[in-house]
């Protein structure tokens, strides 16, 4: 015997799927905006993550107070730079004292030197 559904019961089983479907989306956004992997003990703490793709990522780690930029692929990971605190200061000072137009210009030659220190 197969079994007959009125329209209520077709609506109510669509309903039923798009409620499971909707807290499951719900979980996994909280879950990646709770990201528990964030640390805030001990002498080396992930101070934030940056998503920039699927599956890279941009970590900035501390460690025994040097703050450390890190870029995380699929194929491996890789030191971007480091700095103490206090350099930090002033590099946000520099960045937010340029005019508009030449902000990208300073954030590029801040890199480089940052680079350049790493180098040396």
């Amino acid at each position: 015997m197969v079994a007959e559904y009125g329209w209520a019961e077709w609506l109510s089983m669509i309903a039923s799927f798009v409620l499971v479907i909707g807290l499951l989306v719900a979980t996994l956004f909280a879950l990646k905006k709770i990201n528990p992997g964030i640390s805030g003990s001990g002498r080396m703490r992930i101070l934030e993550v940056k998503n920039l793709g699927a599956r890279q990522k941009l970590l900035l780690v501390s460690v025994n107070g040097e703050q450390i930029l890190i870029g995380l692929t699929p194929q491996g990971m890789s030191r971007l730079g480091g700095w103490q605190p206090d350099e930090q200061s002033e590099i946000e000072e520099q960045l937010q004292s340029a005019p508009a137009e030449e902000k990208i210009n300073s954030f590029k030659q801040l890199f480089k030197q940052t680079v350049k220190r790493q180098k040396d």
